[in-house]
């Protein structure tokens, strides 16, 4: 399965209520994976070799022996955790990918053209990413376009860009990127037109993704954009389909993200979610409204994902 976590609306109060602004929270191509809890060893012996003390040379820029903080087989727990659950949301767990115990064979550092550190492609070859669909030349692309970036740890030194992978691409103005430091274990978040957010360790990323989820600041839809509403508050009471539809200004209104929260959790969320009779009701609200390109009776509606939205290369 390739699960993104997918485009987003972000709407703040007042300032972009109308008209919408768009982000991509975080557009990705991340491939679920799962493997067995020990990792066997890779056929292609990685370079540089692992000290006798079991410990990986770290980077020059930073620290020259710096041990990863997580294994590959922690650091993977955490992302297969998190996959694990927005199965319990919005994606069938019959979807995730199954990597062979060794991990993916078709990632090595030669296929992957040296794009990263031998022991980031371990990371990434052994639970993380499915990068089996990318050529050779995929991988050269994505070097050369981010060759100068620079990435920062969360103390202040200037990380060995080798150790920093790619897990999350957006596209447009104001969209993301996430990067994951494989050393340190911290992620990155970069607007497309704006600026990178300071790094945040993996495991407090993931638990603040959840709780976003769970709180419905982070409104994924069925073949839509998700909704990133952090800013809009709770409604008190219910809200009436009378009340929602006799709105007037452009879609994006708080009222039409606390209607999309209460359809929602009529039906389930987030512990016993029906995501076909929830994606139902929300298609039933907003079909008489329009909304094609050049919008509908209130603008833009709650847009579409893109319909080759999986097909989407992070390069």
């Amino acid at each position: 399965m390739i699960a993104e976590i997918p485009e987003s609306i972000t709407y703040a109060k007042p300032e972009i209520v109308s008209p919408i602004k768009h982000l991509i929270h975080p557009a990705v191509i991340l491939s679920t994976t799962i493997t067995s809890n020990e990792m066997a060893e890779p056929e292609t012996p990685l370079t540089p070799p692992a000290p006798d003390d079991g410990s990986y040379e770290g980077s020059d820029v930073s620290d020259e022996h710096q041990e990863p903080r997580l294994t590959p087989d922690e650091l993977g727990a955490l992302f297969i955790d998190f996959y694990t659950f927005l199965t319990t949301l919005k994606y069938d767990k019959s979807h995730l990918k199954i990597p062979p115990p060794t991990g993916w064979p078709e990632l090595t550092p030669e296929s992957c053209a040296y794009f990263k550190s031998d022991y980031a492609i371990e990371v990434i070859r052994s639970k993380l990413l499915d990068h089996t669909a990318f050529t050779q030349k995929d991988f050269e692309k994505h070097r050369n376009y981010h060759q100068d970036w620079e990435f920062w740890s969360s103390e202040g030194k200037l990380m060995d860009p080798s150790d920093v992978v790619c897990i999350a691409v957006g596209h447009e103005s104001f969209s993301r990127e996430l990067w994951l430091n494989v050393k340190d274990c911290d992620i990155f978040e970069d607007f497309h037109a704006g600026d990178m957010l300071n790094s945040v360790p993996v495991e407090v990323f993931f638990e603040n993704m959840k709780e976003q989820y769970k709180t419905l600041k982070l409104i994924p839809g069925r073949r839509r954009i998700t909704i990133e509403a952090e800013k809009v508050p709770e409604h008190d009471g219910r809200i009436t389909e009378k009340e929602v539809t006799g709105q007037t200004e452009e879609w994006g209104t708080d009222l039409d993200i606390q209607y999309a929260r209460q359809i929602y959790r009529d039906h389930g969320w987030p512990g016993s979610f029906d995501l076909e009779t929830a994606s139902e009701a929300i298609d039933k609200w907003l079909e008489p409204l329009g909304g094609g390109l050049g919008g509908g009776l209130r603008g833009l509606k709650w847009q579409r994902s893109p319909s080759d939205w999986d097909e989407t290369r992070w390069t």
